[in-house]
């Protein structure tokens, strides 16, 4: 029989609409964990206009715990994705991320040049 992995539930929350964050949001997976009696999330940045979700790990912020009951967890989440923003921990992510979809657009190009035999 297969195995698999209870990812539990998703909400995506907007990042704010200025000219650094534009155009993204985070993805937030989070689960119950009964043993630890609290909620595990895990975080994904996404842009609208691209499909690729890229995944946040930094000291472990995808495994972070965090407390709440059914219907504080989804504020609580929020909570921490707007503190997060403030203090511009997605700075990096948001970088690293326009820089690979630059690298993927050059290469791309190339790629391109070189079927149709353009040089």
């Amino acid at each position: 029989m297969l195995r698999f992995e209870n990812k539990g539930y998703v909400i995506e929350v907007n990042l704010p609409e200025d000219d650094k964050y534009k155009g993204y949001s985070i993805e937030c997976r989070y689960h119950y964990d009964t043993q630890k009696e609290k909620y595990l999330i895990s975080m994904w940045l996404k842009h609208k206009l691209i499909e690729n979700k890229f995944k946040i790990d930094l000291q472990k912020i995808d495994t972070q715990y965090i407390s709440g009951t059914k219907e504080t967890i989804r504020p609580n989440i929020c909570r921490i994705v707007e503190q997060a923003a403030q203090t511009g921990f997605f700075d990096e992510y948001i970088q690293t991320f326009e820089y690979l979809m630059k690298c993927f657009e050059k290469g791309n190009e190339l790629i391109e040049n070189e079927r149709l035999g353009v040089a």
